[in-house]
């Protein structure tokens, strides 16, 4: 059966079936006053002036002032006016909540109930504790029970009973026999005390001495500091704040059973870690359906295929931050399958995201892998489009254990927290230099060693040449050699292979378009006409310089002319001097031609010689010393990126308390070297063995330097091989042409790796991570995931595998600790996640073949939360009760 009260549904249910859809807020702390009197108060009527009020409405309205968002009606002895205010509260956002304050033999004590309670039912229970009908409202009278017994009678009566301004007159610490007043305190029925002084608080903790966790709370009274008598002006002077749903009875009872998660005497502060607030689904499984998260601990529960992990991966996928497929490519390659059969084609999702005042929406649509990329909207102010979308740390099915398999891909866990932009910005500029420099060092090495090439003929054509130069003999013969040598210049002049093309510059094509919006139509003028303008422009400047080259083509054609015509005249007076000489018929005409060869060959080697040493190897030297400077400064960034790894590290070790122990691994992964040094070197018939030596023991900076140096030898005897392996490698290199790869090699990053170790419970030894079984590899990886960082923590499933008491010593410790500094989302089955830890939001979830629907949400107070939670945490009620009555045993 159910029964409404006010806003509240009461729900009594046999099986979890029965319970209907309901939606319920989040956990938040709300402001409330647990103490206050009316004018059914005898000593506020005795001094009414005093108060300041005279009408529920008044009351009410100054507990809105205030701030409050509940407060409870505690008047001595009687219940008259509850049910007053609480009318007068109805529409004006504050729960009132029924009450009275006892006087038993022991001091003052309060009883609270749910909204709608009958106050006829706590006067019968006023009647019970031994204060008469006709005595209600008195304040010289007393119940005949002490503080304990009235306290289990108002709990079997359905309310809640807290100790009275236990460090005041008439509260309970004024008991003088110690042993008696712990024995109160220690009682289950006693729900919470109530302080005046914060400072008490550590005093009632050593009277109980670790046996007990019991709640403070702190209320006004309704008194003014420094003032004896009741005033409204006090109301919320004193407040607590309680974590809840809703702060009606429900709410409290749950908040004062953890205090310590859900009860503060001072105002928590607002959230100022990134909240993801709300997911919203147009399409697929999960259509039309609308999430909303608490700023701390949310767990998503429900059976397999009800959409827990596709929530997940929907608010990773919105976000831009899914698992690696470089790192991780099963998990991902699974993961790319489940949304693209969840969520289908041209579905949208929405994502509300609060980061310290600034609030805005994350938009993106699904469209495979060409989905695009998502967008920024609904902002409340401009820095946040320049910031960017929030990150997140998360951990799909299965991924936590693939951190722990792979030492590289771990480093994710570090650099999860790390702004490394502007190293990747710093390495890609540094790289793209090296690339071009590559490019100009191939080229100058390639035409160095062409021109030694060829000058390796020049001492037989120097020779051949001396050898003919004595047959001829006079001035006009010496000065062949001149017109030899510049025949090596002027003779193609006007055929050079520079001025073969005309150079041009290129048009774009322009903007040509039929308008389609006649409001834009000034728009697609305006962009026409930029373009015409650079088109006419270039044009112009294609008309000049069509002219100049043309100009200088005929210009160099007439020099070519003119000097072959001079030439010809030279060779005539050449001739004519040649048969003068050649007096004895030595044929020195027939060897003329032989001559002029060799002269103009030794020219153009010559030329070249010059070339080489004045303009080729000065360039090069200047270009690898260009190129080391590069290279320190990819050391350099990429030493900086480690010395950032390092101290995150540090801090992560110094957090995790030496329960996991972290070191780095520097340049531990050489994959990528090898594989690129071994299709560097396919076909050279090197074996592999020889190869995976070499990229073990050298790195890619030091190898290329040595082949650039044709240094073999020293790459032999610095790492130990047979230098006859690393000369038929720099040979295969030199002859294939293979440079610019080869020099690509120092450009590639040895990734640094991760090395995690754990502590066993009880144990001082640690054990690679790579030697645990697989859920302590588990328990490691989400200690560090969990150690700091204030990014919201998303895991599907992290208790997989987890050993139980490890999820209660390290997890759900860990939550409780961090409470209120970042968000958590999981989907999980862990009753130790889920209520060990105390989630502020639970949505659970269920499906049929083709959709998933959200059966209910809230925090575990609200009875319907809490019946499903037991559902699907536990198998349901009748299982959970086998349990408990065959491990009660132990709990004794």
């Amino acid at each position: 059966m159910a029964s409404r009260v006010h806003d509240l549904e009461v729900v009594e249910v046999s099986d979890v079936r029965e319970i209907a859809s309901a939606n319920h807020n989040p956990a938040v702390f709300w402001a409330v006053d647990l103490h206050v009197h009316t004018p059914a108060s005898q000593d506020v009527q005795e001094q009414a002036e005093k108060y300041g009020g005279a009408t529920p409405e008044d009351i009410v309205k100054a507990a809105r002032d205030a701030g409050l968002d509940a407060i409870a009606i505690t008047d001595h002895n009687t219940v008259n006016w509850c049910d007053r205010v609480a009318q007068a509260a109805v529409g004006h956002n504050l729960i009132v909540l029924p009450g009275v304050e006892i006087s038993t033999r022991d001091g003052h004590l309060l009883g609270i109930w749910e909204e709608g309670t009958r106050i006829e039912a706590i006067e019968d229970l006023l009647v019970r504790v031994g204060i008469n009908r006709a005595d209600h409202g008195k304040l010289d009278v007393a119940a005949s029970v002490g503080i304990a017994e009235a306290a289990r009678m108002i709990v079997d009566s359905g309310g809640l009973a807290i100790a009275a301004h236990v460090d005041r007159e008439k509260g309970l610490l004024q008991l003088s026999v110690r042993s008696y007043l712990k024995r109160i305190l220690l009682d289950p029925a006693l729900a919470a005390v109530e302080v005046v002084s914060p400072d008490v608080v550590t005093k009632i903790e050593s009277y109980l001495k670790g046996q007990r966790e019991i709640a403070c709370v702190r209320s006004s009274d309704v008194t003014v500091p420094g003032q004896s008598w009741h005033a409204l002006a006090g109301i919320g002077r004193r407040r607590t704040w309680i974590k809840a749903s809703r702060p009606d009875l429900r709410g409290l009872r749950h908040a004062l059973e953890d205090p310590s998660l859900r009860v503060r005497l001072d105002e928590p502060p607002k959230p100022q870690h990134p909240v993801i607030h709300s997911v919203s689904v147009t399409g697929g499984f999960l259509a039309d359906h609308t999430f909303n998260f608490s700023s701390d601990l949310n767990c998503l529960l429900g059976g397999t295929g009800a959409g827990k992990s596709l929530l997940i991966e929907i608010i990773r996928f919105v976000l831009n931050q899914q698992a690696s497929e470089r790192d991780f490519p099963s998990v991902r390659r699974e993961v790319d399958s489940r949304l693209s059969k969840a969520l289908g084609m041209n579905s949208t999702v929405e994502l509300t995201v609060q980061r310290g005042d600034a609030r805005f929406t994350v938009r993106r649509a699904y469209c495979g892998p060409e989905s695009p990329a998502p967008e920024v909207v609904n902002a409340t102010n401009a820095e946040v489009l320049e910031q960017g979308i929030i990150p997140i740390r998360a951990f799909s099915q299965g991924e936590v254990i693939e951190f722990a398999r792979t030492p590289v891909g771990r480093m994710a866990l570090i650099d999860a927290a790390l702004d490394l932009t502007d190293i990747e910005a710093k390495e890609n500029e540094t790289i793209a230099a090296l690339t071009r420099n590559a490019e100009e060092v191939t080229e100058l090495r390639a035409e160095i060693g062409s021109i030694k090439e060829n000058l390796e003929a020049l001492p037989e054509i120097s020779r051949q040449l001396d050898e003919l130069t004595k047959f001829f003999d006079g001035e006009v013969v010496k000065q062949q050699e001149k017109w030899s040598r510049e025949k090596a210049r002027f003779g193609k002049l006007d055929d050079s292979a520079d001025l073969k093309d005309m150079p041009t510059i290129k048009k774009p094509r322009g903007f040509e378009y039929a308008v389609e919006n006649e409001s834009n139509e000034d728009l697609y003028k305006r962009a026409s006409a930029a373009y015409a303008a650079l088109n006419a422009a270039i044009d112009r400047v294609n008309a000049m310089i069509s002219e100049a080259y043309r100009t200088a083509k005929a210009e160099l054609s007439v020099i070519a002319t003119e000097w072959r015509n001079r030439s010809k005249q030279f060779d005539l007076r050449f001739s004519e001097e040649l048969a003068k000489i050649d007096s004895e018929g030595k044929g020195l005409a027939a060897l003329k031609k032989r001559l002029i060869e060799l002269q103009t060959t030794k020219t153009t080697l010559d030329d070249a010689a010059v070339r080489m040493s004045e303009q080729l190897i000065p360039t090069l030297t200047r270009t690898l010393a260009e190129r080391d400077s590069l290279l320190d400064r990819l050391v350099a960034v990429r030493r900086e990126r480690r010395n950032r790894r390092r101290r995150r590290i540090g801090e992560l070790n110094r957090l995790m308390r030496g329960v996991v122990r972290i070191k780095l691994l520097e340049e531990a992964d050489d994959t990528a070297y090898h594989r690129e040094l071994s299709v560097l070197a396919k076909g050279a018939r090197l074996r592999s063995d020889f190869l995976q030596e070499l990229c073990s023991r050298s790195s890619p900076l030091k190898l290329v330097k040595s082949y650039l140096a044709s240094d073999s030898e020293g790459v032999a005897d610095a790492i130990g091989v047979e230098a006859k392996h690393v000369e038929k490698l720099f040979d295969w290199i030199a002859e294939h042409q293979r440079d610019r790869e080869m020099l690509a090699l120092q450009a590639i990053d040895l990734p640094d790796a991760l090395s995690i170790e754990f502590r066993k419970p009880g144990s001082t030894e640690y054990e690679p991570i790579e030697q645990l079984a697989h859920g302590q590899k588990c328990t490691a990886i989400l200690i560090v995931a969990m150690a700091d960082g204030d990014e919201p923590l998303i895991i599907d499933q992290p208790e997989d595998a987890l050993h139980a008491p490890w999820i209660e010593e390290y997890l759900v410790k860990q939550l409780r600790h961090l409470r209120g500094s970042r968000q958590y989302i999981f989907a999980t089955r862990s009753p130790g996640l889920v209520v060990s830890a105390d989630a502020e939001m639970i949505i659970t979830l269920t499906s049929d073949a083709t959709r998933g629907r959200v059966e209910a949400s809230g925090s575990l107070e609200r009875h319907d939360l809490n019946a499903l939670a037991l559902y699907h945490l536990e198998g349901g009620a009748q299982p959970f009760l086998r349990r408990t009555k065959k491990l009660a045993p132990s709990m004794a």
